[in-house]
């Protein structure tokens, strides 16, 4: 019994410090991992009140020192993304560049949103609603700052 006491514990354990580090969010982990721990934590109190104690204090201790690792700064620098975005969203660069009633086609679906081209330029745009069809001539509607908005033609 004492067995099944330590690996109820150290699964549990487990589970929660998975939770925190690798699948943060989606919590089924975590419940699952403290179920287990309730669960051995009371067979432990079952078999004697100092083996109970013993184990309540020692998974107290676990998960707070293995929080304490995890949460020192250069244990989460060796997990994160070093990579950073240069790039970045040009503002405005419709806005002055497309007239209502200009005509361009679209280069695939738009449901409701993609892409068209008006001349050289290739715009993100939006329907009105409706899905319109790959290489479909369109006519802009309105442009209010990067938004196109746009319906098709025929």
């Amino acid at each position: 019994m004492i067995g099944a006491v330590i690996a109820l514990l150290l699964l549990g354990i487990l589970l929660i410090l998975l939770e925190i580090v690798f699948v943060p969010g989606t919590t089924i982990v975590g419940i699952g991992g403290g179920i287990l721990l309730v669960i051995g934590i009371y067979m432990a109190y079952g078999i004697g009140g100092n083996i109970g104690h013993i184990s309540l204090f020692s998974s107290l201790m676990i998960v707070l020192l293995a929080l304490g690792v995890m949460l020192k700064a250069k244990t989460w620098q060796r997990l994160a993304l070093k990579d950073t975005v240069s790039g970045r969203s040009p503002a405005n660069v419709v806005e002055g560049q497309l007239k209502e009633g200009e005509r361009g086609v679209t280069i695939g679906r738009l449901n409701p949103m993609g892409k068209a081209t008006f001349g050289d330029a290739i715009v993100e745009v939006h329907t009105t609603g409706e899905i319109i069809g790959q290489e479909t001539e369109i006519e802009v509607v309105k442009v209010i700052g990067n938004r196109v908005q746009v319906r098709s033609i025929g």
